[in-house]
């Protein structure tokens, strides 16, 4: 909800003018002092701390005011956490006391002549302006600290200058009535985190002159490595009551670590050309670098099997996208894709010893971390070899990265079964790259109709239906019933290189197609989203046999951007603008990294 505090306000007249906020041009005729024009206003003191206005009204008033306005509006007390309690028991802070104090014995407890010097104001946090929201560097400042006030004796009014009156500024005060962030907290020298022992548990701190109580939530980060060493020093025993540790991991699916680098892509492309999938395969390489192997004996009798030979970027694409291989049966399909969570969690409790040190050993713990990504990132958007930024730019970068073995804590992990083998990862990633490219560049020179995939996908769906069930199936084009083809079913198996029993393989996804329709029975069958693995297998399938015709339409594209492209014919030139054209408007390249990716394409045939 809205945040408010306040100031005192003090005019140029004496207090006992009297008709001050009553003159016949003042702008409010409330008789408060706090829209008085600059000119009329002797001095301002301000709230460091932030206090709510409500804490000016006496506590038993106050109450009633609290518990009237919630009888008004008895929905806001069935919120979960909702606690008004600090709005009745609290108080002013110090400073506020005493001036609230002098200036009600001043008037002679006439509470409202004390505050005509209200001014009440809404604040919003910002961590950029330091409100409300402040993030502390361990480098040792010092988090809190009081001044004398800043006002020369002749500008404050004369009950409130034979007061010690004290300003307090710092991070925590900056923080108060928000969050307070301690960056790298074990990083700070131990001595200047003790006052949280005190801090932590009674919500005050004390200051040279000057007691505080905060309203502030307090939290840190530290590193894994820091907290075990940390864990063994005699401090923490003191410490550890006062905490709480939430673990927070590396990310773990590939498209959120993606939405981190474009961002970051974005500020160092400088206006330059970037294609497609950058940030997409630099995020998978990092995951992959993070992801521990899973053991069988930690799932069931029926999910061990699939977990057995779940390979490391086989696992990133289930954790992400629910993606499971081609060749995993049916049932363990769907195990593994009930069992995201049961996976994930896997290593929560794991606990191990690593260069001496021994703490947890979850997944996520060790990896590359995202600031060591970003800053490869921008070393590859440095690098002309290539005509854009793109993933053909971040593998060499990769490849530097992995040798750096004494830098980089997660490269002397062992690999354990292809799991952290992260020069492995580079190919990995670079293979799964070219599929994804391949299929852009082949669908965009159109050698294949659009259609044609899902015409073949439908017929022989169809005639494995009617198979299976022993009856003949109806034909659109005949307008009669006909046998099922063996002949067209085994075609589409052979180009789908099934490895296991041809009836078992039909029977599984005559199994999905039933289950997709009792899931979603309001929604038509979409063979392209049940089945995405086949019809992308299929496509691959279909450009094989026309590879020779795709490699002379590939190196078409490419003379285009040489001096060769006189040696094109018009007919080649057209259908080489038209491949390009439907690169940029449907997968969202441009010229130079169209350029890039077909060469690609092209060398790896």
């Amino acid at each position: 909800g809205a945040l408010y505090r306040f100031n005192w306000v003090f005019p140029e007249k004496s207090i006992e003018g009297g008709r001050i906020g009553f003159e016949e041009d003042s702008d409010d005729q409330s008789g408060s002092y706090a829209f008085l024009k600059e000119k009329a206003i002797r001095c301002v003191i301000r709230c460091e701390l932030k206090d709510s206005p409500l804490f000016l009204i006496p506590r038993r008033e106050r109450k009633d005011l609290i518990e009237e306005a919630l009888e008004r509006h008895p929905d806001l007390t069935q919120k979960d956490h909702f606690n008004y309690s600090w709005a009745i028991h609290g108080d002013l802070s110090q400073k506020n006391k005493w001036i609230y104090e002098a200036l009600l014995s001043t008037h002679q407890g006439d509470w409202l002549e004390v505050v005509r010097h209200i001014q009440v104001e809404r604040f919003f946090h910002s961590r950029r302006y330091r409100i409300g929201c402040v993030s502390i560097e361990p480098q040792g400042n010092i988090d809190a600290q009081t001044k004398p006030m800043s006002h020369e004796g002749a500008s404050l009014p004369a009950i409130l200058q034979g007061m010690s009156l004290f300003e307090i500024e710092g991070e925590l005060v900056d923080a108060n009535r928000g969050l307070c962030e301690y960056s790298d907290f074990l990083k700070r020298p131990p001595e200047t985190n003790k006052y949280l022992l005190t801090t932590s548990e009674k919500g005050t701190i004390q200051i040279p002159n000057y007691r505080a109580h905060l309203d502030v939530v307090l939290t840190g980060t530290a590193n894994e490595k820091q907290l075990n060493l940390f864990k063994k020093t005699p401090d923490f025993s003191s410490f550890k009551g006062r905490l709480a540790l939430v673990r927070v991991p590396y990310l773990l699916e590939y498209s959120r670590e993606e939405e981190l680098y474009q961002r970051h892509i974005m500020r160092h492309a400088s206006g330059g050309s970037v294609a497609p999938h950058t940030a997409e395969m630099a995020a998978l390489w990092a995951v992959l670098t993070r992801l521990r192997r899973p053991s069988p004996s930690n799932h069931s009798a029926e999910l061990a099997p699939a977990v057995a030979r779940l390979a490391p970027l086989q696992k990133a694409l289930l954790y992400d996208h629910g993606e499971v291989a081609f060749d995993i049966k049916d049932d363990q399909r769907k195990l593994l894709q009930q069992n995201i969570l049961a996976l994930r969690q896997e290593h929560d409790e794991s606990e191990g010893e690593f260069e001496g040190i021994y703490g947890a050993e979850y997944e996520g713990r060790r990896g590359v971390s995202p600031r060591d990504m970003m800053t490869l990132i921008a070393t590859a958007a440095e690098n002309h070899s290539w005509n854009s930024l793109s993933p053909l730019a971040i593998f060499p970068e990769l490849e530097l990265l992995v040798k750096e073995t004494s830098i980089h804590e997660f490269l002397r992990v062992s690999t354990d079964n292809g799991y952290h083998d992260n020069a492995q990862f580079i190919g990995d990633v670079k293979k799964h790259y070219l599929g994804i490219v391949r299929q852009e560049v082949f669908e965009s020179i159109g050698i294949v109709e659009e259609g044609e995939f899902d015409r073949v996908f439908v017929e022989y769906f169809q005639h494995i239906k009617s198979f299976n069930s022993g009856q003949k199936y109806w034909s659109e084009i005949t307008g009669k019933y006909q046998e099922p083809s063996q002949d067209l079913m085994a075609r589409v198996e052979q180009l789908l290189s099934i490895s296991h029993s041809i009836p078992e393989y039909r029977s599984d996804l005559m199994g999905r197609i039933g289950a997709y329709a009792t899931e979603n029975p309001d929604q038509p069958l979409d063979y392209q989203d049940v089945f995405p693995e086949i019809y992308r297998k299929l496509k691959h399938s279909f450009w094989r046999e026309r590879e020779s015709t795709l490699d002379s339409l590939q190196n078409n594209i490419l003379q285009y951007f040489t001096d060769e492209r006189k040696t094109l014919t018009d007919e080649e030139i057209a259908g080489v603008e038209n491949t390009l054209e439907k690169m940029m408007n449907k997968y969202g390249y441009d010229s130079k990294s169209a350029r890039d990716v077909i060469s690609f394409v092209a060398s790896n045939r």
